[in-house]
């Protein structure tokens, strides 16, 4: 499934981000999700929400 680039440029405008876990649409920087309860860290670099196992960005490649 594509993701439409129209809704991710709204959502950074907006201060939103999606949980990497399930997906839902959330303010940042919120510490938990709060659809799935898991916890939220975000990039320092660029922002975007990563998964708390990740060691490299997935939006912007800055090690983590």
């Amino acid at each position: 499934m594509r993701s439409n680039p129209r809704a991710k440029r709204s959502e950074k405008k907006e201060g939103l981000c999606r949980c990497p876990y399930c997906d839902a649409s959330l303010s940042k920087p919120f510490p938990f999700c709060k659809t799935c309860g898991k916890e939220m860290r975000f990039c320092k670099s660029c922002g975007q929400a990563l998964p708390t196992e990740a060691r490299v960005c997935p939006g912007c490649g800055q090690i983590v």
